[in-house]
């Protein structure tokens, strides 16, 4: 039975993306696969192709489209090749929901231009050496300056997804001795003062 989901400018984006995988990343894949991590250029021209702002509102510059159909013909041309965009499905997938959700409008106008056009590409900091995937276990702290102007951030992360790349990441820490509810997301500029980057470590796949 042939699928009726996507219409004719979804099937347009998808030879679009189609031809993009054969040309940009096919050749290229093995050596980014060998190296553990995707060039930044590449993010680059993922945004030119129109990827990273096909979810973003209009007003911040993006194409203003509620829809996982797009994401879904991604993922379907990527596994057809035998392929990924490397860290830029953590830029969208994992990171946008979270600015979109809980970005107030003076943060969303900063940071969304930079979003779409790859010059500030996200990454997503929650696991800590020792605590693996409990979020509830977490050590990582946050605290209101005496000022009340910022957060003081004090821990450790690892396993960073989109480490190596990332401008900005949203870091998961605690903000309350509450177990379960004390948890809050920060976002961190990577040139803050007191923020460092660890080694890059050999990934299992090309996510980096």
């Amino acid at each position: 039975m042939r699928r009726t989901v996507f219409n004719e400018d979804h099937e347009a984006f998808r030879k679009t993306l189609r031809a993009f995988i054969e040309a940009e990343v096919v050749p290229h894949y093995q050596e980014w696969f060998d190296d553990g991590l995707v060039p930044r250029d590449f993010y680059y021209r993922l945004a030119e192709l129109g990827v990273f702002g096909i979810e973003v509102p209009e007003e911040y510059g993006g194409a203003g489209i509620e829809s996982f159909k797009y994401a879904a013909i991604q993922s379907e041309e990527c596994a057809r090749a035998g392929v990924n965009f490397g860290g830029s499905s953590v830029h969208v997938a994992l990171c946008l929901p979270y600015l979109l959700k809980l970005g107030t409008p003076e943060q969303l106008a900063r940071w969304m231009p930079g979003f779409v056009d790859g010059s500030m590409m996200f990454a997503i900091a929650m696991t800590e050496p020792g605590t693996g995937s409990d979020l509830a276990g977490m050590r990582t702290s946050a605290r209101l300056s005496d000022d009340g102007t910022h957060y003081v951030l004090n821990g450790a992360k690892t396993f960073i997804s989109n480490g190596q790349s990332g401008d900005l990441f949203v870091i998961a820490v605690r903000t309350s001795p509450d177990r379960h509810n004390g948890l809050s997301l920060l976002v961190v500029e990577a040139d803050t003062p007191g923020f460092q980057r660890g080694e890059r470590r050999q990934p299992v796949g090309c996510g980096r």
